[in-house]
């Protein structure tokens, strides 16, 4: 059984509590760099019952020291009380990052407390470079054997 897996929380996975809602989100995408979309994972359950909130609705957003925003909805999944949604950080350095979500459009959006997303700078444009391989180097192939020539 413990093979299957431990059943704890993802890594890097925070959790808040609003009013209504016990909300955990995580990056999918690691690293977090700069000007590449980075997948997040919103888990979403009802502080009481510790039901899955189907059909919710929300946004995860960010701000960095230069006032720079990002934001973007969230799309539910299949998993029950699952959401994700991408987000793309202009710049490197720390982003302060929140999470609203309410119900249903009836519903006060609820808002998890601020916190810190460090956002590592992106790849040097233009670097295409292969990533080099642990393997020995290999011998350069001969000509195939149509070219070859018989003394």
């Amino acid at each position: 059984m413990s093979s299957c897996g431990s059943g704890a929380p993802p890594r890097n996975e925070l959790r808040f509590k609003t009013d209504d809602f016990v909300i955990r989100v995580s990056p999918e995408t690691k690293p977090t760099r700069a000007l590449e979309p980075i997948y997040w994972r919103v888990v979403v359950h009802d502080v009481t019952s510790g039901l899955p909130i189907q059909s919710g609705e929300g946004r995860i957003f960010g701000t960095n020291r230069d006032r720079k925003t990002v934001s973007n909805g969230l799309e539910e999944t299949d998993e029950l009380g699952t959401y994700r949604t991408n987000l793309k950080f202009v710049t490197a350095g720390m982003w302060a990052m929140a999470i609203q979500f309410r119900r249903d459009s009836t519903k006060v959006l609820q808002k998890t407390p601020d916190w810190t997303q460090d956002i590592l700078s992106a790849d040097e444009p233009g670097d295409f470079s292969t990533p080099q391989s642990s393997r020995p180097p290999e011998s350069p192939p001969g000509p195939p054997d149509s070219a070859r020539k018989e003394p």
